[in-house]
């Protein structure tokens, strides 16, 4: 193709475009789930102590963190395909340069650089959906990519097992760089720009700091973003702390351990089915309740095992089961809660929910590692904790406005 020809339209209902546009969304959990297998093997091979190596997963969800407020603003300014494109570039080389780490800090530092690049995919893979598709067109592909990505948590952990056992940690980070440049390679080739207006303004400082302004100043913005952080802290301390509660202290292999996390996948899958289906009838804001509410018995479970003295797989396993369910009732709705409010900053809406989310999970991440001592019993109570703060939030959301259509935060401020 010459450089005048225009570039061929980029078709998202296209299952290839679908494809593609998935393994972008999910690479964030690509580089979460691929990994945790080797968390014991790679902390003994470079010589890190327990907390040092879960600092590799907590700075990941910093990284990932922060960079959800301006990759949105770069795609609106300069563009989808050379924004992707960068970040699929730091992506690849962090991917390459982890797997070269010889020391414990190296490795902190370039998982920081892949968070940066990972969190790209989602936000500009997500900002072309809306770039090219129109009303049902747009569910249907978020649907796809939704479904699909649900399957990521379930083989990611099995295959870095698969790869930790046969081949070692570095393994893992070569598979993620090696998908970073394939992804690379395929956006140059086949993904034209999207977005037809650039931003001329997505990055005034006073834009952004006025948009943010107007979210923190709304109580049910507030109570929702605490509420899918809140139970989504509550799954990252204990993916944190589950590789060495299962492989060090039980003693499944990390072939074993990717296995395990199936029952996770089984419940959250079967349980957002069964969310889909009650949320038209029961709203975000009761869906919410109810899935923190059953976020907090899973906590309350959790913990009862260390406690009592009590470790097994079951007392281990049950309870993540039982907050992945919580989790397919509450996020969703949450999201949705948040949103529903502010169509006309929804780009800014969406990006400090994504990075309230991710930051209140880098912290529940932290204090797993920073506490230390029995880690069973770290896990179990840095999920409680967050669980309560989450079922609060929820029970903290007014009431709905009888009609939306008169809120004063439905329109752009004059």
């Amino acid at each position: 193709m010459s450089s005048s020809a225009p570039p061929a339209p980029f078709v998202a209902t296209r299952p290839g475009s679908i494809a593609l546009l998935t393994f972008m969304v999910a690479l964030g959990q690509m580089s979460l789930g691929l990994y945790l297998p080797s968390l014991p093997s790679l902390a003994h091979a470079i010589g890190a102590t327990r907390a040092e190596a879960q600092l590799t997963l907590t700075v990941f969800l910093g990284g990932f963190a922060v960079s959800q407020l301006f990759w949105g603003p770069l795609a609106d300014r300069f563009g989808r395909r050379i924004t992707l494109l960068i970040g699929l570039v730091v992506y690849a080389a962090a991917g390459l340069a982890c797997a070269q780490a010889d020391t414990i800090h190296e490795l902190i530092v370039f998982r920081f650089f892949q968070a940066l690049g990972a969190c790209s995919g989602q936000v500009v893979a997500r900002a072309m959906v809306r770039d090219s598709t129109e009303g049902a067109a747009t569910a249907v592909v978020m649907s796809y990519i939704a479904m699909s990505m649900s399957l990521a948590p379930a083989i990611t952990p099995a295959l870095g097992g698969f790869l930790e056992t046969h081949f070692g940690w570095r393994a893992n980070f070569i598979a993620l760089g090696a998908i970073g440049a394939t992804l690379f390679v395929l956006t140059l080739a086949r993904v034209p720009e999207t977005l037809s207006n650039r931003v001329v303004d997505a990055l005034s400082p006073i834009r952004v700091v006025r948009n943010y302004g107007i979210l923190l100043s709304d109580r049910t913005y507030v109570c929702y973003i605490v509420t899918v952080g809140g139970i989504f802290g509550a799954y990252m301390a204990y993916t944190t702390a589950t590789p060495f509660v299962l492989m060090e202290m039980l003693g499944w292999s990390p072939q074993a351990f990717g296995f395990l996390i199936l029952f996770n996948v089984v419940a959250f899958l079967s349980s957002s089915i069964l969310a889909g289906r009650l949320a038209p009838i029961y709203g975000p804001r009761r869906m919410a309740r109810i899935g923190t509410a059953i976020g907090l018995v899973a906590g309350l479970a959790m913990i009862a095992a260390p406690l009592t003295g009590h470790l097994s797989t079951p007392a281990v396993i049950g309870p993540a089961m039982l907050l992945l369910v919580g989790m397919a009732f509450a996020i969703p709705n949450a999201m949705a809660g948040a949103m529903q409010n502010f169509p006309y900053i929804a780009g800014s809406a969406s990006a400090f929910l994504g990075f309230s989310q991710m930051a209140q999970a880098m912290i529940a991440s932290f204090a797993v590692g920073a506490i230390g001592g029995n880690i069973h019993l770290t896990m179990a109570g840095a999920t409680l904790a967050c669980t309560v703060a989450s079922l609060t939030a929820a029970l903290l959301l007014p009431r709905p406005s009888p009609s939306p259509a008169t809120n004063q935060v439905s329109s752009p401020p004059s």
